[in-house]
């Protein structure tokens, strides 16, 4: 096998969440200099009020997969071209695989809502570009990118891992964050119900 994902869950209220981790100003920044950038409905500039969108939340429960690589995947990635797409497919593999977990456990919670990590992939080319509606808002969730959190703090603050990058070489491993905002705490027994936790 290429990879292992591990999981790891930890929660924190809202308020303090926002507080902590949250600069709008700051990441929006970033977003802008994505190619994504009002180019994704899960992505900034977001067309509602970030403030009345999380208003309802009192908690976020947070979900970080860390994607290990074998020793010979990261060899084999022996070029420019080869880091950028085996990079990006094992990422994309599992980013898809907890969004359809996610999901599952939003069935779970009423009045929960997850939260993914970057953009929406659902589509191969987003409606967004023609200003049509999203085709799956079902299935579509907002990155928790696009409100401004700074998952690098996160990540150190709440999980204990270093977010590693590709340069010249593949990483040992990548990390996703995802969220499930909801009003209370998710269980052990119902993140290991949807296969999320070690």
């Amino acid at each position: 096998m290429a990879y292992r994902v591990e999981y790891r869950t930890n929660y924190i209220g809202m308020a303090q969440f926002r507080e902590k981790y949250q600069d709008r100003k700051k990441f929006m920044a970033f977003c802008r200099e994505c190619p994504r950038y009002d180019d994704r409905w899960s992505c900034p500039p977001l067309s509602f009020d970030v403030d009345e969108f999380l208003a309802p939340y009192a908690q976020i429960n947070l979900l970080c997969a860390k994607i290990n690589l074998d020793e010979a995947t990261i060899r084999a990635a022996d070029t420019a071209e080869k880091i950028r797409t085996v990079g990006w497919d094992i990422v994309s593999t599992v980013k898809r695989d907890l969004e359809e977990r996610l999901l599952k456990l939003e069935t779970q919670i009423p009045g929960s809502l997850a939260l993914a990590s970057g953009g929406c992939t659902l589509c191969e080319s987003c409606t967004r570009k023609t200003g049509a509606p999203c085709r799956q808002p079902d299935k579509m969730r907002y990155s928790l990118d696009a409100f401004g959190f700074d998952l690098t703090a996160i990540t150190n603050d709440m999980f204990h891992i270093e977010i590693l990058w590709c340069r010249d070489s593949l990483p040992k491993y990548f990390t996703l964050i995802h969220g499930l905002l909801a009003n209370g705490t998710v269980s052990v027994d119902l993140w290991k119900s949807v296969g999320l936790s070690e």
